[in-house]
Protein backbone atom coordinates (compact mmCIF):
# COMPACT_ATOMS: atom_id res chain seq x y z
CA UNK A 1 0.00 0.00 0.00
CA UNK A 2 3.03 2.04 0.87
CA UNK A 3 4.46 1.58 -2.34
CA UNK A 4 1.17 2.49 -4.21
CA UNK A 5 1.04 5.89 -2.66
CA UNK A 6 4.70 6.75 -3.00
CA UNK A 7 4.22 6.16 -6.98
CA UNK A 8 1.16 7.42 -7.08
CA UNK A 9 2.73 11.03 -5.03
CA UNK A 10 5.68 10.61 -7.59
CA UNK A 11 3.54 10.66 -11.09
CA UNK A 12 1.49 13.53 -8.90
CA UNK A 13 4.43 15.08 -9.28
CA UNK A 14 5.48 14.59 -12.36
CA UNK A 15 1.85 15.70 -13.77
CA UNK A 16 2.39 18.91 -12.25
CA UNK A 17 5.85 19.87 -13.34
CA UNK A 18 5.22 18.90 -16.86
CA UNK A 19 1.76 21.08 -17.09
CA UNK A 20 3.52 24.08 -15.48
CA UNK A 21 6.28 23.54 -18.21
CA UNK A 22 3.50 23.49 -20.86
CA UNK A 23 1.48 26.51 -19.98
CA UNK A 24 5.12 28.39 -19.57
CA UNK A 25 5.56 27.53 -22.90
CA UNK A 26 2.33 28.18 -24.42
CA UNK A 27 2.82 31.84 -22.89
CA UNK A 28 6.29 32.30 -24.64
CA UNK A 29 4.92 30.95 -27.85
CA UNK A 30 1.77 33.61 -27.31
CA UNK A 31 4.49 36.38 -26.47
CA UNK A 32 6.76 35.57 -29.69
CA UNK A 33 3.98 35.30 -32.34
CA UNK A 34 2.60 38.76 -31.06
CA UNK A 35 5.88 40.49 -31.27
CA UNK A 36 6.06 39.04 -35.21
CA UNK A 37 2.82 40.38 -35.63
CA UNK A 38 3.38 43.63 -34.19
CA UNK A 39 6.78 44.16 -36.12
CA UNK A 40 4.81 42.68 -39.79
CA UNK A 41 2.13 45.39 -38.99
CA UNK A 42 4.75 48.21 -38.68
CA UNK A 43 6.33 47.14 -41.65
CA UNK A 44 3.04 46.38 -43.81
CA UNK A 45 2.10 49.74 -42.59
CA UNK A 46 5.32 51.42 -43.49
CA UNK A 47 5.21 49.60 -47.05
CA UNK A 48 1.60 50.85 -48.07
CA UNK A 49 2.73 54.56 -47.00
CA UNK A 50 5.65 54.05 -49.00
CA UNK A 51 3.40 52.81 -52.21
CA UNK A 52 1.15 55.75 -51.44
CA UNK A 53 -1.58 53.08 -51.63
CA UNK A 54 -5.19 54.77 -50.88
CA UNK A 55 -3.00 58.10 -51.67
CA UNK A 56 -2.88 58.68 -47.84
CA UNK A 57 -0.54 57.99 -44.64
CA UNK A 58 -0.75 54.87 -43.02
CA UNK A 59 0.14 54.06 -39.00
CA UNK A 60 -0.37 51.23 -36.36
CA UNK A 61 -2.29 52.33 -33.52
CA UNK A 62 -1.51 50.65 -30.27
CA UNK A 63 -4.24 51.02 -27.25
CA UNK A 64 -3.47 50.11 -23.40
CA UNK A 65 -7.08 50.63 -22.70
CA UNK A 66 -8.97 50.18 -18.94
CA UNK A 67 -12.62 49.24 -20.10
CA UNK A 68 -11.39 46.54 -22.72
CA UNK A 69 -8.58 44.39 -23.71
CA UNK A 70 -5.56 46.01 -25.03
CA UNK A 71 -5.27 45.76 -29.01
CA UNK A 72 -3.80 47.40 -31.81
CA UNK A 73 -4.91 48.64 -35.06
CA UNK A 74 -3.65 49.01 -38.55
CA UNK A 75 -5.22 52.35 -40.02
CA UNK A 76 -4.97 54.87 -43.22
CA UNK A 77 -4.96 58.51 -42.94
CA UNK A 78 -3.33 61.00 -40.69
CA UNK A 79 -5.26 60.42 -37.52
CA UNK A 80 -6.89 56.99 -35.91
CA UNK A 81 -10.41 56.72 -35.59
CA UNK A 82 -12.99 54.11 -35.79
CA UNK A 83 -13.99 54.69 -39.97
CA UNK A 84 -10.01 54.77 -40.25
CA UNK A 85 -8.98 51.16 -39.19
CA UNK A 86 -7.91 48.42 -41.84
CA UNK A 87 -7.17 46.07 -39.19
CA UNK A 88 -8.15 45.17 -35.74
CA UNK A 89 -5.81 43.25 -33.27
CA UNK A 90 -6.52 42.18 -29.71
CA UNK A 91 -3.18 40.99 -27.47
CA UNK A 92 -3.88 37.92 -26.30
CA UNK A 93 -4.61 37.76 -22.61
CA UNK A 94 -1.19 36.26 -21.40
CA UNK A 95 0.77 39.35 -23.06
CA UNK A 96 0.44 43.17 -22.35
CA UNK A 97 2.25 46.14 -22.83
CA UNK A 98 5.03 47.29 -20.68
CA UNK A 99 4.07 50.21 -18.30
CA UNK A 100 7.43 52.19 -19.63
CA UNK A 101 5.69 51.63 -22.96
CA UNK A 102 2.20 52.43 -23.12
CA UNK A 103 0.79 53.55 -19.48
CA UNK A 104 -2.38 51.95 -18.29
CA UNK A 105 -5.54 54.19 -20.18
CA UNK A 106 -3.02 55.21 -22.71
CA UNK A 107 -2.12 54.97 -26.38
CA UNK A 108 0.37 55.33 -29.37
CA UNK A 109 0.08 56.37 -32.83
CA UNK A 110 2.79 55.52 -35.14
CA UNK A 111 2.62 56.79 -39.19
CA UNK A 112 4.55 56.76 -41.46
CA UNK A 113 5.21 59.66 -44.06
CA UNK A 114 4.40 58.75 -48.28
CA UNK A 115 6.98 57.94 -50.45
CA UNK A 116 10.43 57.58 -47.59
CA UNK A 117 8.52 55.64 -45.31
CA UNK A 118 9.54 57.72 -42.29
CA UNK A 119 8.11 57.02 -39.10
CA UNK A 120 6.19 60.14 -36.87
CA UNK A 121 8.07 59.30 -33.55
CA UNK A 122 11.31 56.93 -32.85
CA UNK A 123 10.54 54.93 -30.04
CA UNK A 124 10.15 51.27 -28.37
CA UNK A 125 7.65 49.59 -27.51
CA UNK A 126 8.42 46.93 -24.96
CA UNK A 127 5.52 43.36 -24.44
CA UNK A 128 5.82 41.31 -21.40
CA UNK A 129 4.22 38.11 -20.25
CA UNK A 130 1.00 38.43 -17.58
CA UNK A 131 1.77 36.58 -14.61
CA UNK A 132 -0.99 35.23 -12.43
CA UNK A 133 -2.87 38.64 -11.22
CA UNK A 134 -1.61 40.36 -14.12
CA UNK A 135 1.81 41.62 -13.02
CA UNK A 136 4.37 41.61 -15.77
CA UNK A 137 7.15 38.97 -15.62
CA UNK A 138 8.38 35.77 -16.81
CA UNK A 139 9.93 37.23 -19.85
CA UNK A 140 9.47 40.22 -22.45
CA UNK A 141 10.11 41.38 -25.76
CA UNK A 142 10.43 45.03 -27.41
CA UNK A 143 9.69 45.77 -31.04
CA UNK A 144 11.58 48.88 -31.88
CA UNK A 145 11.99 51.62 -34.60
CA UNK A 146 14.37 53.45 -35.11
CA UNK A 147 14.17 58.07 -37.29
CA UNK A 148 15.31 55.96 -40.13
CA UNK A 149 12.31 54.17 -40.28
CA UNK A 150 13.95 50.33 -39.62
CA UNK A 151 12.16 47.97 -37.88
CA UNK A 152 13.84 45.44 -35.24
CA UNK A 153 13.21 43.12 -33.06
CA UNK A 154 14.76 42.70 -29.69
CA UNK A 155 14.21 39.82 -27.60
CA UNK A 156 16.48 40.22 -24.51
CA UNK A 157 18.88 41.41 -27.02
CA UNK A 158 19.06 38.50 -29.70
CA UNK A 159 17.97 39.73 -33.08
CA UNK A 160 14.99 37.56 -34.98
CA UNK A 161 14.47 39.49 -36.89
Amino acid sequence: MIETLVVLGVITLITVVALATLLGRRSRVELDNTTKQITALLREAQSRSVSQEGGTVWGVHFENSTGTAPFYALFKGGTYSATSVVGYYRLPTSVQYSSSSISQGGSLNITFSQISGIPSTSTTLGINQVVGGGGAGGGGASVGRTTSGKIFFDDFNRTNL
